[in-house]
């Protein structure tokens, strides 16, 4: 027997299988409005930074949550961004995060981008392909 109960929003008594809301308008007001999913993004990547241990695998960088995130090891299937994870499966979500590791976002542009070590590129400009040296692209500049 469900006990009588009213809309978690606007306090309007529920009916038939309503069970928090008594309509999309109020449900929509509580889960899909901008401050709600903000939050609730937020929320997950802070759950799921503590569960890889707060900081950095590579430099240790721990002060900021906007400074870190999730890098793929493999078979990624959706970034793990603001959006992914306030808007997915909560399963989907964890189903992709451990695929991941934990990195700062300096480490993380690092560990896609090899080949743009300044110390080398300082020695060796021409390491550079042509499409990537600005000098080569704007006349020597």
């Amino acid at each position: 027997m469900k006990l009588e109960s009213n809309c978690k929003i606007c306090s309007t008594k529920l009916k038939g299988k309503q069970t928090l809301f008594c309509s999309l308008n109020c449900k929509n007001k509580a889960h899909q409005s901008y401050p709600a999913q903000k939050k609730r993004g937020l929320a997950r990547k802070l759950y799921l930074i503590k569960k890889l241990g707060g900081k950095c695998s590579i430099c240790g960088y721990a002060t900021n949550l906007a400074g870190l995130a999730f890098h793929h090891l493999g078979g990624k299937e959706f970034q793990l961004d603001a959006r992914s994870l306030s808007n997915r499966k909560l399963s989907s979500v964890l189903n992709e995060f451990e695929k991941c590791i934990l990195l700062c976002h300096n480490c993380h542009a690092e560990t896609h981008n090899p080949n743009l070590d300044l110390a080398k590129l300082l020695i060796e400009p021409a390491a550079l392909t042509t499409e990537l040296h600005p000098r080569n692209q704007l006349g020597g500049l």
